[in-house]
């Protein structure tokens, strides 16, 4: 851990280090270890200029928070799992070749102040686990049986998935950034009850857009649907009939929050419904 105490101190042997923002006293000697397997880097917005991450081969984590510096990757980095990164690191950089070199990533974390919009392929990276960031572009991806995590992605690029790959999915999020008052979004309640092992789904738009959730006559005639489901977000969702029927029909429910919902008619919840559900958020 490098602050004032140690910043005389170079280590060409130390596997995990981890820098607070005063880069000044971060000398160039001790950017030159190449044995490193975790980088981390918290503190102020800074610049460190030549740490060579492409001689760093057998790095594993690597977490920039608010640091800017020239970064690219050959291929190298073959036992990189974790990388997280902030929208200040990589605003000048083509953060979509960045990510689909790295084949052996299981973990992919973009801080929530940074909205990607160009569109990011994943379709290499088999071993991802989780995926989470503001990904409003489109998301290519290839082998989803691994994938836990996916929050938050659009709803044009969730539309364009097979739900029936994703068997080991457990948190879910969709968002809409458009604030187009023509824009008109449709999800399927059928696509959603196809994933059998989720435990978190989160849906949002802005006020403006107006999202369809569409159930189909074979999710009407269910008993119960999403049996893994426990926890359930809907954010500026304009409703076209009566949520509460699908919903009640989750048995693990136990969270469900509405907020800036619209719906003109009037919900009804039946006797047997939502045996389960501890908090009920109404805003």
């Amino acid at each position: 851990v490098y602050n004032d105490h140690v910043a005389q101190h170079s280590s060409t042997t130390c596997r995990r280090e981890v820098v607070h923002h005063q880069f000044k006293r971060y000398s160039s000697e001790k950017r030159k270890n190449k044995r490193m397997r975790s980088f981390l880097y918290f503190g102020e917005f800074d610049h460190l200029v030549g740490l060579d991450f492409e001689t760093l081969k057998l790095l594993r984590v690597l977490d920039f928070g608010s640091l800017w510096l020239p970064f690219k990757i050959n291929g190298d980095l073959i036992h990189l799992r974790y990388l997280g990164i902030d929208g200040n690191s990589i605003n000048d950089f083509d953060i979509a070749a960045i990510i689909s070199k790295l084949r052996f990533l299981q973990t992919l974390f973009v801080s929530d102040n940074y909205f990607i919009e160009e569109t990011i392929d994943l379709r290499k990276l088999t071993s991802l686990r989780h995926v989470i960031g503001n990904f409003f572009g489109g998301l290519l991806i290839g082998d989803v049986a691994n994938l836990q995590t996916l929050t938050s992605i659009s709803f044009d690029s969730w539309n364009k998935l097979k739900p029936e790959l994703l068997i080991n999915l457990r948190d879910l999020g969709i968002s809409e950034m458009s604030r187009s008052k023509e824009r008109r979004v449709h999800v399927s309640w059928a696509s959603l009850t196809k994933l059998e092992s989720l435990r978190v789904l989160k849906l949002a738009t802005p006020t403006e857009v107006h999202l369809s959730l569409e159930s189909e006559e074979a999710v009407r005639s269910m008993d119960v649907i999403s049996r893994s489901l426990e926890s359930v977000t809907l954010v500026g969702i304009t409703f076209e009939e009566d949520p509460m029927p699908f919903l009640q029909k989750m048995p693990r429910l136990e969270d469900l929050i509405l907020l800036s919902c619209n719906y003109s008619g009037k919900m009804s919840v039946s006797e047997q419904g939502f045996g389960r559900l501890r908090k009920l958020d109404l805003l």
